[in-house]
């Protein structure tokens, strides 16, 4: 075997090692073990998981995930994550489940395990208010008059990809700025979930209004969390703690 054999055997090998440990979840015992329960999050999706004015990570989801927690006698390790890569980070063992607004899709239910439903959800517009009654419908929307800002990688870039063909779309960094050019009024527009719409039209009365409030034709949907495949385990240990988990208390604590 000469030197260049052994050197492209050797890489090989590593690579396959490599994609070998990628693709094992840590099991539930080893997360119990280890006292410590990694998850991934965005954290830009209110009232779900976002940055408060004082930088800590709160909402809906993170008050959840931090109750499995408990009851597990684990302590919570946030990772920060982003939508383009929530699921290769996944893969690659960044953490162990993902929340924050994972919408339960096909493609993710062919990758992964998602939970549960945890909260229904659809497609809705929220606009700037002084727009919002002008754009009521999707027809309205979709004109090259109207301008609509997306973020990329979640559902809400799907959604615009595939059915938006005549707004002008300004395609921005997260789902901060999203909020931040309606705000600002260089957008008109954003198609984000019900969930969040209801959020932010509550909080910010007179700036952010729901354009549209029943969701889009066929985008009804539910959020889950979302672990590895090989991880049934974790899957059935939050499944059986939500079904036992009085939800609405969160619910009624972040106005949802």
């Amino acid at each position: 075997m000469n030197s260049r054999t052994t050197i492209i055997l050797s890489f090989s090998i590593a690579v396959a090692l490599a994609v070998t440990n990628m693709s094992q979840a840590r099991p539930l015992d080893e997360i119990r073990a280890s006292g410590t329960l990694k998850v991934g999050v965005p954290g830009d999706y209110a009232p779900l998981a976002f940055y408060d004015k004082d930088k800590n990570l709160v909402g809906f989801d993170v008050d959840l995930i931090q109750d499995y927690a408990a009851k597990q006698n684990l302590t919570v390790e946030f990772v920060p994550t982003s939508w383009p890569t929530v699921s290769q980070d996944l893969k690659a063992n960044q953490f162990d489940v993902a929340i924050g607004g994972i919408t339960f899709t096909d493609q993710r239910a062919q990758e992964f395990f998602l939970t549960e439903e945890i909260l229904p959800n659809g497609k809705i517009a929220l606009a700037r208010c002084t727009i919002s009654q002008e754009i009521g419908n999707f027809e309205k929307i979709n004109q090259p008059t109207v301008t609509l800002v997306v973020n990329p990688g979640g559902t809400n870039e799907s959604f615009v990809n595939e059915r938006i063909d005549k707004a002008n779309v300004v395609r921005v960094k997260d789902n901060f700025d999203n909020i931040q050019a309606l705000r600002d009024q260089t957008a008109d527009v954003m198609i984000t979930d019900l969930i969040e719409g209801k959020y932010y039209q509550h909080n910010e009365p007179n700036v952010l209004c729901m354009a549209t409030t029943e969701p889009f034709t066929g985008t009804a949907s539910y959020k889950a969390y979302m672990v590895n495949q090989d991880d049934g385990k974790l899957l059935n240990s939050l499944n059986g703690w939500l079904q036992n988990t009085e939800l609405k208390t969160f619910q009624d604590k972040w106005g949802m």
